[in-house]
Order: structure tokens, then sequence, then C-alpha cells
């Protein structure tokens, strides 16, 4: 094993060059980490991502190996050695294999902070973060390249540098989705991974990586009729990966049908994605609290209040809103949009015409759900003051009335009522 790291330094060398490469995927973690923690398929997503910084940093690291090689007399000894490809590859694969492990650290630490949290793992999905490795391996190729060719060990952060522009020429659409491997603001509840967008970039990703190993050193790699037939091969697959890859990073990604769902409470009852569960028990709370004022009422409400998406206007009479399904805290805001949001069925929800009343009746039953229950004071200065501090009797039946019609989607029957101010 001495033999792989003796280019990367020593003990200490190889310490901090892992340190490096564990620190820019921290960096890529950042602040999304509370998010992360409460969604299993996004940490996974997020962390094989970690190319756009952990990359570069092996591109670097790579560099300053090959540089060391280049100005050593071993870069000729090679030439005569019966494994002569072998051993010229030896210190990349020892760095990829460092980036690869600290890959999979971060991963790993990142996706058990987020189980241990109560979120439901999926390692079904397990399989996106091969294209990250690979995609490591073609930055160490990258970095080896610039390394061997010049000679020069003052390059290695301008690999780095070179690295993360690849990164950044993808992110704003110059280059299809190639040096993108993950990495999401959603939680991804609901969703999977769509194979053939996922694999693109880990094909690039190896046509890339033979082909400038090839052009760094062809002395070695173009020798033969078997290993110029490798190369070629690895040209054909980054022309198919270049060209076959998403043009965008929502590509990565697909719905899934009926996801489940996980329940709590009776009145009401409150669904989140099962997937997502950490909002559900502050959710529940929230929304009992606020649902009193209408069971004082005998106001019928949905069986349930169950958490979907509007664009896909599903079956259930019902929705829930978050403020992000990865937190374990909502606002009484979103409590309230989702009580006085009784149908996800209404037509007039989705298109682009008017939606009459609807925003403001919600927001003035919202107020007064509120109200109700002591989140709220009544403001003197708006205009339904008044109304918001009349008798019960007053509001009983426009409540009933209006709550009435927002389950039905009978928007063109809402009004306000009759002397709100």
């Amino acid at each position: 094993m001495k033999v792989w790291v003796t280019w990367l330094g020593d003990r200490r060398a190889v310490l901090l060059q892992f340190g490096l490469l564990l620190a820019a995927g921290a960096a890529w973690i950042g602040n999304r980490f509370p998010d992360l923690v409460g969604s299993w398929k996004q940490a996974f997503d997020f962390c094989a991502g970690a190319t756009a910084l952990m990359g570069p940093i092996a591109a670097g690291a790579a560099c300053l190996a090959y540089a060391r090689l280049r100005r050593s007399a071993m870069s000729e000894v090679l030439l005569q050695s019966r494994r002569d490809w072998l051993h010229w590859l030896q210190p990349g694969l020892a760095i990829w294999a460092l980036a690869s492990a600290a890959l999979l650290a971060l991963t790993l630490v990142t996706t058990t902070v987020a189980t241990l949290a109560g979120v439901p793992s999926y390692w079904e999905f397990a399989w996106i973060l091969a294209p990250s490795l690979i995609m490591l391996g073609a930055h160490t190729a990258i970095g080896a390249a610039i390394g061997f060719t010049s000679g020069r060990a003052w390059l290695a952060p301008l690999a780095v540098v070179g690295g993360y522009l690849l990164f950044l020429l993808t992110a704003v659409g110059v280059f299809p989705e190639v040096f993108n491997t993950g990495g999401t603001s959603g939680s991804l509840s609901g969703q999977g991974f769509a194979v053939w967008p996922v694999v693109c970039p880990g094909i690039a990703a190896i046509g890339i990586a033979l082909v400038v190993v090839a052009l760094a050193q062809p002395r070695i790699f173009l020798s033969t009729w078997l290993r110029q037939g490798l190369v070629g091969m690895g040209v054909a697959a980054l022309i198919v990966g270049w060209f076959h890859a998403p043009t965008d990073n929502d590509g990565r990604y697909t719905s899934i049908a009926d996801p489940p769902l996980t329940c709590a409470g009776t009145a009401p009852r409150v669904c989140v994605y099962e997937e997502t569960p950490r909002p559900l028990r502050d959710l529940t709370r929230r929304m009992e609290q606020q649902a009193e004022a209408l069971i004082d009422l005998d106001v019928p409400m949905p069986d349930r209040f169950a958490q979907s998406y509007l664009s896909a206007r599903p079956s259930e009479g019902d929705v829930v809103l978050l403020d992000s399904e990865s937190r374990s805290t909502v606002s009484d805001d979103r409590a309230t949009d989702s009580l006085v949001r009784p149908s996800s069925n209404c037509s007039a929800d989705y298109g682009s015409g008017p939606r009459y009343l609807s925003v403001e009746v919600r927001a003035l039953l919202g107020r007064w759900l509120q109200i109700k229950a002591g989140i709220l004071e009544p403001d003197p200065d708006r205009w339904d003051y008044a109304w918001l501090t009349s008798d019960i009797g007053v509001q009983a039946p426009w409540i009933r009335t209006t709550y009435r019609q927002l389950t039905e989607c009978a928007f063109d029957q809402l009004a306000l009522p009759d002397d709100p101010g």
C-alpha cells in the first residue's frame, strides 16, 4: 500500500489531503444541513453532488503528485516496466480512493444523522452515488494530466479553480449536466431518480478520464492496439454521456405515484409524506389548536388533511401546506393555510383565470381562526376589525356557509360578510 501513496507525500500530507476533501464536502453541505437531516433522499442526493467541491480538490492533489512524478527519474523508468500503465496510474488511483473514501464518509455521516432524526432511509437509491465516484476519478485524471504534462506543481491551485469552473459552466447552462452530479434545494418528497439522466454524467466521466490520461501519457496508453481501442471506447463514452445528459438538474428526478403517508391526530386527522415525517407532530398540534373554533360551531371538516402537491390534483379533497418538509417545526400561518383549504380539487385554484373572492375569503377566515386560538390580536386599523370582534352569533352563519363553499369549490358563491367593517 505504501507504494501507492508514495507520490502523495508522507502520512501527514495524506491526512491533510483527506481533511481538505472532507472540508470541501462539508462546505458544499454548509447551512443546508438542517434540511438534509429531514429528508434521507435529499441528504443522499446532496452528498452525491459534493463532487462540485471535492472533485477540484482531488484535481489539485493529482496535479501536485504527477508534477513530482514528471520531475523524477521514475517517469522514464515506468516506460520500461512490465505494468507501465498500472505504475503510472498508481498515484491517481490512490488520490481517487482517498476522495471516494471522503465522499462515502460524508454521505454515511449525513444519512446516519437523518436516520437518527427519525427519517426513513431509502438505500435502493444508493446507486446514484456511482456516477459521483466516477466523476471524482475524472477530476483526478484532469489534475494528473495538468501536472504530468507541465511538470509544474504551482499549477495545482489552477487545477482546483479549473475543476470548479467546470461545475460553474454546468450550473449556468454552458455545459450539459455532466459536472453536476446532484444536489437539490427540495426535499424530494414524492420523487425518485431517473436512471438515464443520473447515469449520463458517469458515462461521460469514464470517457473524460480515459481521454485525458491518454493525452497526458500517449507513450503508455496508446502504445498497443488494445489500449488504443480502450481509449476509443472512452471517446465514445464521452460523446454519449455528454450529448445525452439532461440540460438541467431537474431531469434527475421523477415523480412517484401515490407516495405513502404517515398520519397523526383525530380532530383533524393530519397526514404528511412518510419520507419526511419531521413536521407532523408540530403541524398536528397547531392545526388542532386552530380547528377547535370550527369544531365548536359543528363545521364539517374533511376526514383528513393530507400533504400533496397542488399541481398533482389528487383525488383526496384536502391538502396540507408546509413551510419546509424537512424541518421539525412549522408556522401557525401554514397550519391556518391548510385548514382554510379543505379541498384540493378546485379547478379555480389551478387555472390562470381569477379565483374570485377565494383569496380574500380564506384570508379573513384564517385571521378568525388565529384570533379564536389566541395566536393573533384583531387590528383596529384593518377593515375587518368590527366583524372579527363581533359576537359569535354574528360570525357563525358566515363561517359555516363559507367553509361549505370552500369544500365544494363553489367559488362563485363566496362572499365577504355583509358588514365586515
